[in-house]
């Protein structure tokens, strides 16, 4: 029997990476799930539909054929998708009878998951004979959640890196089947830090599916405790001078693309940031902080930080 995977995912970088990753390393992928809150042409009360490409005739016996728009052009997981020939659907009812019996039909060897915002129910979860693995840009169990990269940069940590893991019925809960350390440089922004992740966890994934191919199901229980965060609100979007210069620099360099102010509390007066422009461990200020213009530098613990403040 041919060793076959359905990947889920979203139409996002990450996705984009891993899958073709997959695709660079000949695994055969019998079709790609796409959540589709984001997608365009399906309709609201959409259960799961195949996805053609533009331009695509669709038959007229085929009610569940989406057209899509030709926004898509540029490259994304549709267009690597179309370009391989692979099997594509938007899915917006994952717990749906018809789901599951889609998944059957495909009767995959392996089910994975790159970036695929719904809990993959126990219904679907039995489908693949070897189950369903998870690639998630976090060291478990520490950083379960939806967006691990904010919370690592948030807390300032140092070591970081990508978990291939088996898929339970928790989010990112499952036994660990292969970790790599990914260190992120100073200043780097979340964009390039989800390349990175992927490119890793690509790399990885595919070399726990070379042991899965060939029988052995690598299988590590995941340390007791962890943590869960789930996606960021305003009040995580808080700065302290009890940080140092260089997390809150790495904080607010990565995340800036989330478009959120930055709240610093500072000689009882709350000051709204921006971005930030440098920071040093070295340069001592006579006073907590300076303001020059649009322009504030102020003393951390330890160092020294400049950022521009929010019109």
């Amino acid at each position: 029997m041919a060793f076959e995977i359905v990947f889920f995912g979203s139409d996002c970088e990450y996705t984009r990476i891993i899958l073709e990753s997959l695709i660079t390393a000949r695994v055969k992928i019998a079709a790609v799930w796409l959540a589709g809150q984001n997608l365009p042409g399906l309709a609201e009360n959409t259960t799961i539909k195949p996805l053609l490409p533009p331009n695509v005739a669709i038959a007229e016996n085929d009610p569940n054929s989406v057209q899509m728009l030709s926004t898509f052009s540029q490259e994304s997981v549709l267009t690597l998708t179309w370009q391989h020939a692979i099997p594509l659907y938007g899915v917006k009812r994952i717990k749906a009878v018809e789901t599951a019996r889609i998944l059957r039909s495909l009767a995959p060897s392996l089910g994975v998951v790159a970036c695929f915002p719904r809990l993959v129910p126990e219904s679907l979860l039995a489908v693949p004979r070897h189950g369903f693995l998870n690639v998630h840009p976090s060291l478990l169990p520490a950083y379960r959640g939806p967006a691990p990269l904010f919370w690592q940069f948030r807390a300032g940590e140092q070591r970081t890196g990508v978990t291939v893991h088996w898929v339970d019925a928790q989010f990112d809960t499952g036994a660990i089947a292969a970790q790599r350390l990914a260190p992120l440089a100073d200043g780097i922004s979340e964009h390039d830090a989800t390349r990175l992740m992927a490119h890793a966890g690509g790399r990885v994934l595919v070399d726990v599916l070379q042991h899965v191919m060939g029988g052995e199901l690598p299988y590590r229980k995941q340390a007791p405790g962890g943590s869960y965060q789930s996606w960021p609100h305003a009040d995580d979007f808080v700065v302290s001078t009890a940080w140092s210069a260089r997390r809150i620099f790495n904080f607010m360099r990565a995340t800036v693309l989330w478009g959120h102010p930055y709240s610093l509390d500072l000689d009882g007066k709350r000051w709204l940031l921006s971005d930030v422009l440098s920071w040093s461990n070295y340069t001592t200020l006579e006073t907590p902080y300076v303001v020059d213009g649009e322009i504030l530098t102020f003393r951390c613990s330890p160092g020294s930080l400049q950022a521009r403040l929010a019109q």
